[in-house]
């Protein structure tokens, strides 16, 4: 949702992305995409996608991550 297109084809250890993403690789991968997140962002992202559930963010630690307490950006206004 935040970059407009999923990050793998197929949640399993065959996709590429998806191994990288849930083996702690996802920075270098934002980075090597070139994908403008900031770092906050990509914290936040590489503690979501763990592969071990245990080593996952809890909801309540998502909510109160430095990330999704920035600076509010409203979508652009669209010119008619």
């Amino acid at each position: 949702m935040i970059c407009g297109f999923p990050p793998w084809e197929s949640a399993s250890s065959a996709d590429e992305r998806f191994a990288a993403f849930t083996n702690g690789q996802f920075a270098a991968v934002a980075q090597h995409w070139n994908l403008g997140l900031s770092p906050a962002l990509v914290d936040l992202l590489s503690r979501m996608f763990r592969a071990e559930p245990r080593g996952r963010l809890s909801l309540q630690q998502i909510q109160v991550h430095p990330w999704m307490h920035g600076p509010e950006r409203r979508p652009p206004v669209e010119e008619e």
